[in-house]
Formats: structure tokens, C-alpha cells, sequence
């Protein structure tokens, strides 16, 4: 009897931990993104966040991509992504300075507006190294960066 009370107890903690577990994947995630290094206040920021690679980087061409749009206020701002599965997610995001709604691009298809993706990843940006992990509260931060001025 004593031996079946001692086994049962050494199960208390791995079944608290698996509810705990449990509770805490059912909770809904949140990504805050702060992004930095607008150059001026015109236009718009369009950010995207991407569960799956298809169309990666561009916006326009992703059919599954959550899209944020807002007016640009200041220098740097703050946007939220929320109800979201916990996991990995890249973000990207573009300053559409005139407010036409896409990315500005040169004759050989380089942006000549503002771009960003989580991570910073230096020169184009790749979907592997975009990938965040994200859960309750989490919280990134995206520099703009132009690559023409």
C-alpha cells in the first residue's frame, strides 16, 4: 500500500507540469514590433507576418500573410500582431513613402523605399533567417533600412 502511494505521488509533478504545459500553448501569442529608423513621417509602414515562406519577402504577393498597414506618425512606432498560434514567425516590414500601397522598386527590381525584417538580417532578407519565436508577450524590434538614401 505504501509503495502505491509513494508511486502515485512521484506522479503529481510530471501531471502538473504536462497541465501546465497544456495551459500555456492554449494561451493565445502576441508579437509587439518596434520599429525604428523611418527617415520621415510621410506615407505609410506596411508589416507582414509570415507563418509560411511562400511569396517571402514581398507582401503583395503572399495570400497568407497577416497585414498590418498604418500611417506613419514619428521616427520609430510600435505595432502589434495578436490571437496568434505560439511558434516561428518572420516579419517584414516596408515604408511606403508615397502611399501607394506597395514597394517602390528601381529598374532592376531593388526597393527604393524603406524595408525591414525581424532579426536585421543583413542584405536580402531570408525567410530561415527572419524566423522568431513567438508566445504570450513577445516583443521584436525592426530597423528600416534604404538602401538609396
Amino acid at each position: 500500500m505504501r509503495l502505491k502511494t509513494l508511486a502515485l505521488m512521484s506522479l503529481v509533478p510530471l501531471v502538473l507540469g504536462t497541465a501546465a504545459l497544456a495551459a500555456e500553448a492554449a494561451r493565445p501569442a502576441s508579437l509587439a514590433v518596434s520599429v525604428t529608423g523611418l527617415h520621415s513621417t510621410k506615407g505609410k509602414i506596411i508589416a507582414c507576418l509570415w507563418r509560411d515562406k511562400t511569396g517571402f519577402p514581398s507582401c503583395a504577393k503572399s495570400k497568407t500573410a497577416q497585414r498590418i498597414s498604418l500611417p506613419v506618425s514619428g521616427t520609430s512606432m510600435q505595432l502589434n500582431f495578436s490571437d496568434l498560434a505560439p511558434g516561428r514567425y518572420a516579419v517584414t516590414v516596408e515604408h511606403d513613402e508615397n502611399g501607394d500601397g506597395k514597394m517602390g522598386r528601381n529598374f532592376i527590381g531593388m526597393p527604393t523605399e524603406g524595408v525591414g525584417a525581424s532579426n536585421n538580417p543583413g542584405g536580402m532578407p531570408g525567410f530561415e533567417k527572419s524566423l522568431v519565436t513567438v508566445g504570450a508577450g513577445s516583443a521584436i524590434m525592426v530597423k528600416i533600412k534604404y538602401l538609396f538614401g
